[in-house]
């Protein structure tokens, strides 16, 4: 059997993927092999069970987490179905080893002290980008699709926004510099296309701004343009640094909002709606934590009717 080198095979299968899956996961997969596969096997028959569970281990031993370094093996295991189906390899398992999982880490959300204070502190200083950052808190939108909103969007008289874009910054393997790119796509699923209302308050503020730009220029650049999402996390680290929050990512402004709306006995069905998540089991299985206090009166209300 010919030796073929893995960077080959790598390329013919991103060549084939290419024809049939989006742009922003094919450069995510061409950044996982450049990064992660290619440093390590030079020919297809240096893939074999022991040097694949090597890679494992070492990429675990790195500091990588365990959903990475399952997604990096699932990417290997692709191009290697893709060289047994071109009579390029035998077929074989590559059976993995993966630790135990400890129980999922519960989303990043503000204590409700330190939420008060960073609303307060952005409504006294509406600029743009704290706009921005009280919609992903007071509507719960990701990053991206508040990057990705424009003024169109906006619906100041019946106080709600629509959310129709959303904005990644993706490596491109054909750059001469393999550098990333500012991209603007639809939301991930149907779900994620969606109505949000508007508070009141941040409805009054959105439309002061309103009549001073074009409606097809992005809300937070105010250009034709998007805001690179980075630039907006690099705005809400100065934010809670300026208050002395402690550091947290953007994304958990909306868990905190989810999280809020959950400690408010909001309808699930509304919030998996509101939150743009395709199935309501996602919703459950990230916000629905029971207290112990709310076990407890469970488990009282049961012995009443006994």
């Amino acid at each position: 059997m010919e030796r073929i080198s893995f960077i080959k095979a790598a390329t013919l299968w991103k060549a084939e993927k290419a024809r049939r899956i989006k742009a922003t996961s094919l450069s995510a997969y061409s950044l996982t092999v450049q990064k992660h596969l290619e440093p390590r096997f030079l020919w297809l028959d240096d893939i074999t069970t022991e040097s694949v569970q090597r890679l494992a281990d070492e990429e675990l031993e790195a500091g990588n987490n365990l959903i990475t370094v399952k997604g990096i093996i699932k990417i290997l295991k692709m191009i290697i179905r893709f060289c047994e189906e071109q009579g390029w390899m035998e077929e074989r398992k590559y059976d993995v080893i993966f630790p135990k999982r400890e129980g999922k880490p519960n989303p990043q959300v503000l204590p409700v002290e330190d939420e008060k204070r960073l609303l307060a502190w952005l409504a006294e200083n509406p600029t743009l980008p704290n706009i921005g950052l009280m919609i992903c808190l007071c509507c719960g939108l990701r990053i991206g699709e508040v990057c990705g909103l424009k003024w169109e969007d906006i619906d100041c008289a019946n106080r709600v926004l629509h959310v129709r874009r959303t904005v990644h910054r993706v490596y491109n393997p054909d750059s001469p510099e393999r550098r990333t790119e500012l991209t603007v796509g639809v939301p991930k699923t149907q779900g994620s296309r969606r109505e949000v209302p508007l508070p009141d308050k941040l409805a009054g503020m959105l439309n002061k701004y309103s009549s001073k730009v074009s409606g097809r220029n992005y809300l937070l650049s105010r250009k034709p343009w998007p805001l690179d999402p980075q630039t907006f996390r690099y705005h809400f680290d100065k934010a809670t640094a300026r208050l002395g929050l402690p550091h947290r990512k953007v994304h958990s402004l909306r868990h905190t909002f989810a999280t809020r709306c959950a400690e408010n006995n909001r309808d699930w069905k509304t919030l998996s709606a509101l939150l743009g998540h395709s199935d309501i089991s996602t919703t459950l299985n990230l916000y629905v934590h029971p207290s112990l206090e709310q076990k407890r009166r469970c488990v009282e209300d049961m012995m009443k009717g006994l």
